[in-house]
């Protein structure tokens, strides 16, 4: 096992800490990492290509980001993650144990599938093929054991059943489950849905939204519940119901 191979091993193990976290950008396999202070790492984690973790980001045991990923604000991975490719995530995210997301697929029009016989072997390149990068928004919820495949946009505010396999985009607010996922429902109706957008809740700081405590703790039934903000950014706070 070379020195590279041997410091990557460690700083899994010891999950990527605070202090030790420049030197992944000094390791010979091209990763690097650019990591919030505030960005939790579960020891067990394996990180390659390059990853940027930002703020109150968190990866739970057992993850594997392996491409070009971003780790939006507040967003939550639990145990046994796997990001492979080119994959982005908005803010506060909560995504269950177990998911997968796959932006790059095996050539299958040649005679054989196996990168490691064309390089090996072949001495060649037998190169990925995608769809494009998976991109998941805001406040999105993503359930036990989902594969979420290349090209794929997860809108706002989503939520994907467990076990479901996404193939296709996914709508802002809607509820998809299945294979392949299909849409099942709305979380609410439109004109909430709208007023959610124009929020953009997600991109306040965490005091703005201390101070609308009362927004976050109430059930959505019409716009009238969602404060209208218009161009601000810092809304006044929102009463308690």
């Amino acid at each position: 096992m070379d020195v590279t191979a041997v410091a990557e091993r460690m700083l899994s193990l010891l999950g990527y800490p605070r202090i030790a976290r420049p030197l992944v950008d000094r390791l010979d396999d091209g990763t690097t990492l650019e990591a919030a202070a505030s960005a939790g790492i579960a020891p067990g984690c394996l990180l390659r290509g390059d990853v940027t973790l930002e703020s109150n980001a968190r990866l739970s045991t057992r993850c594997v980001l392996n491409g070009t990923i971003t780790v939006g604000r507040g967003t939550n991975f639990e145990p046994a993650c796997t990001l492979i490719g080119d994959v982005e995530f908005g803010n506060y995210c909560a995504i269950a144990r177990e998911n997968t997301f796959q932006q790059t697929n095996h050539e299958t029009a040649k005679p054989s599938m196996q990168r490691r016989l064309y390089e090996t072997v072949l001495d060649s390149d037998l190169e990925y093929v995608t769809d494009g990068p998976i991109t998941v928004g805001n406040d999105v919820w993503i359930g036990a054991r989902c594969i979420v495949l290349s090209g794929v946009t997860i809108g706002d505010g989503a939520v994907v059943a467990a076990g479901s396999v996404v193939t296709d985009d996914v709508e802002p607010y809607a509820v998809v489950g299945g294979v392949p996922a299909e849409r099942l429902k709305w979380r609410f109706p439109r004109e909430v849905r709208e007023a959610l957008q124009d929020l953009a809740w997600w991109n306040w700081d965490e005091e703005t939204i201390r101070a609308n405590r009362g927004f976050f703790e109430r059930e959505l039934e019409s716009a009238d519940d969602v404060p209208d903000v218009g161009n601000r950014s810092r809304p006044e706070p929102v009463s308690k119901p």
